[in-house]
């Protein structure tokens, strides 16, 4: 596991510089982060309205404040990079992008993992997130602005581990490590799975993009090219003769 951790952080930073690389494309991922940051404040609102623990309900109550900070943040920053027309706005603008691209499920996440399976959840979630933050923040050092926005959310992140890393800590000092360890082992193969699934999706894309292209420009063609080409030779109509109309002829008699 710790293996297949490592290589996901290599091909993060992989991703990170090609993403750093190609143009218009970095306020496509403000503007996707965006919409991450607003999902995960819809689950941790409604982690806080649905906990019994009076403690947890404020922290999953500020996580989601911070959350949504964090979608603000990015939204304005991808907007001051791509401007009010382009790609970037109209994935802004996009009501359906949390749902249609599962960065929160219909149900709530906590009534669907429990309390111990979603601060696993959360912690991993929140690790991960700060680890990206710093590599696209090193990887943009050149746009003092984002790196700023970069810092500022990370910070928030690594507070949001502290309390879920102290609150598993809890679990395992009141006797729940096998448990806690089984949580973590879920949730990180979830994520997994989740990667995989989203990597598939994208190959999927990309795949009917390249057929759509080839049917346009190479099947397309030669069927334009032959129906023009019959337009000019006279059809089976334009050859026959037409019969005059016996009540025209008549009319012309009298």
């Amino acid at each position: 596991m710790r293996i297949l951790e490592r290589r996901a952080g290599g091909l993060l930073r992989f991703v990170g510089w090609c993403v750093c690389r190609i143009p218009n494309k970095g306020a496509l991922k403000m503007a996707e982060f965006s919409h991450t940051g607003a999902g995960r404040g819809l689950d941790m609102l409604a982690a806080a309205e649905e906990t019994t623990s009076a403690e947890l309900r404020r922290k999953f109550f500020q996580h989601a404040l911070d959350e949504q900070k964090h979608a603000r943040l990015f939204a304005q920053r991808a907007t001051s990079l791509a401007g009010a027309r382009s790609r970037a706005r109209a994935v802004l603008d996009d009501a359906n992008y949390i749902r249609s691209h599962d960065v929160r499920p219909v149900e709530s996440r906590y009534s669907e993992l429990g309390d111990l399976r979603f601060m696993a959840f959360v912690w991993l979630a929140e690790l991960r997130g700060a680890q990206q933050l710093d590599v696209y923040a090193e990887l943009l050092a050149g746009d003092p602005e984002s790196v700023g926005i970069f810092q500022e959310i990370a910070q928030d992140e690594r507070s949001h581990i502290a309390y879920s890393r102290r609150e598993l800590d809890r679990l395992v000092q009141d006797g729940h490590g096998k448990s806690v360890s089984r949580a973590l082992l879920i949730a990180r193969l979830s994520r997994l799975r989740d990667g995989w699934l989203r990597a598939m999706r994208r190959i999927g894309e990309l795949m009917a993009s390249c057929w759509l292209l080839a049917v346009y420009f190479l099947i397309l063609p030669p069927f334009a090219l032959l129906a023009r080409r019959e337009r000019r030779r006279p059809g089976f109509l334009a050859a026959r003769p037409v019969d005059p109309d016996p009540r025209q002829l008549a009319l012309e008699q009298i």
